[in-house]
């Protein structure tokens, strides 16, 4: 690490990859911490010893900084209290601003966005990668804590998390906290309509509901769907569910009202029903493929679902009849 990358941080400018790689660095060694400290150290010292001090830093800014005692930065020290000062610096400030680094950085979350009709796939900064459905919106610190690893959602995704298990993976939804004791798992937090569901494709997963702290362990192959503050537990009946990240629709296990609510966030498209009752839908089970279009999808219900439909491009309207 160049001592320009790490002034770059102290006043201020650094973007989030690099802050990532700069905790990344601190982590690899406790000399990387010393040396840290060592150059904050002088950089805050610019406001009381300000000519000297930015001496002192141009003559090494092109080269890493290693300061040894005798040298113009214990002077400095010595002006600032001597002994006592230099033993807080070199013994324990290293290690404390490690700390408060990391916990600065943990605390300053993120967000991300998916506008709908769009899906977006990210990689966290552990290695983990998440894949948000449309509408989803996901919350992540720019670096992990030392203790956990927590992002909130809000709508659906795929996690694939790297283990880690001195450092638990949660994921914090309006019903309840979902912690990964395994590796892949899909979640719908959906809080307008109150609807929570994960499936496990693998691995374990321990869910606790937010307000009552009620709790269930889930195991490769199964479901959990939440219902007035309590889970309920079951083998995936259907795993056409997840091909959202494929770029599909399942209908299978899909009324026509259900399914027209996906249509709407998957095509960015508003849909009225101006009918007095719902079309049946008449496939078993079945995938739509989302980049064929709104109307690709309505006509392939239409095959077994008695209904008509119109789609004005200017207002971005499909009316079902």
């Amino acid at each position: 690490m160049e001592s320009t990358d790490i002034l770059k941080y102290l006043e201020g400018r650094s973007s989030e990859a690099e802050k990532r790689k700069l905790v990344k660095w601190l982590d690899a060694s406790p000399d990387h911490v010393k040396e840290f400290e060592e150059i904050r150290f002088v950089f805050e010292m610019t406001k009381i010893y300000d000519s000297e001090c930015r001496e002192f830093l141009a003559e090494r800014s092109d080269k890493p900084m290693k300061v040894r005692l005798g040298g113009r930065l214990p002077r400095i020290v010595r002006r600032l209290g001597g002994v006592a000062a230099a033993v807080v610096l070199f013994f324990g400030a290293g290690y404390l601003t490690y700390l408060h680094t990391v916990n600065s950085f943990s605390s300053q979350y993120t967000s991300l966005d998916v506008p709908a009709g769009q899906r977006v796939d990210i990689t966290l900064a552990d290695g983990s990668r998440v894949w948000l459905n449309s509408g989803a919106r996901l919350e992540y610190p720019v670096v992990f804590g030392r203790h956990e690893r927590m992002v909130k959602l809000t709508g659906e995704a795929m996690f694939e998390v790297e283990h880690d298990e001195d450092h638990p993976f949660i994921v914090r939804t309006f019903a309840s906290d979902v912690e990964v004791l395994g590796t892949r798992f899909n979640v719908v937090a959906d809080e307008k309509s109150r609807r929570f569901s994960t499936i496990l494709l693998n691995g374990s997963l321990r869910l606790t509901e937010r307000t009552t702290r009620a709790g269930a362990v889930l195991n490769s192959g199964d479901e959990a769907h939440w219902l007035n503050g309590r889970f309920s537990v079951s083998k995936v009946r259907d795993f056409d569910a997840v091909c959202w990240t494929e770029g599909l629709i399942s209908v299978r296990g899909q009324s026509f009202e259900e399914l027209m609510r996906k249509f709407e966030t998957a095509y960015n498209v508003r849909i009225e029903i101006a009918r007095q009752t719902m079309p049946v839908i008449g496939f078993a089970s079945g995938k739509i493929r989302i980049s064929d279009g709104i109307d690709h999808a309505l006509r392939v219900l239409q095959h077994t679902s008695d209904f008509t439909f119109t789609h004005d491009p200017k207002k971005n309207v499909v009316t079902i009849h």
